[in-house]
């Protein structure tokens, strides 16, 4: 199970990598393409608990990336106003489930 989150966490992060770079929309490419990554990795999978698990962390892993992400464009995006990081960071975790129930 390790190595499978480990694989998976690493595509996760390598996919952040490129929807930065390619500036993907969220709700059309990311998500979609996020969840087909997150099905393929513990598809294969026979045991389900174990494919429930390995689900639930990488979900939890990128979920992080995109509110770290969100974070940091909010910062970029209003440079001279002291963001409310609470307000922000709630806000990427509705938007983030929302998107993710959504697809």
């Amino acid at each position: 199970m390790e190595e499978q989150v480990k694989i998976g966490k690493s595509i996760i992060k390598k996919f952040v990598d490129y929807y930065k770079a390619v500036e993907l929309d969220d709700e059309t490419e990311f998500f979609p393409i996020l969840k087909v990554i997150i099905s393929g990795i513990v598809d294969g999978l026979e045991n389900k608990s174990e494919k429930m698990e390995i689900e639930k962390q990488l979900k939890e892993f990128a979920k992080q990336l995109y509110i770290d992400l969100w974070l940091t464009y909010a910062k970029e995006d209003k440079p001279d106003i002291d963001i409310e990081f609470e307000f922000e960071r709630k806000e990427a975790i509705k938007t983030f489930e929302r998107l993710y129930r959504k697809i």
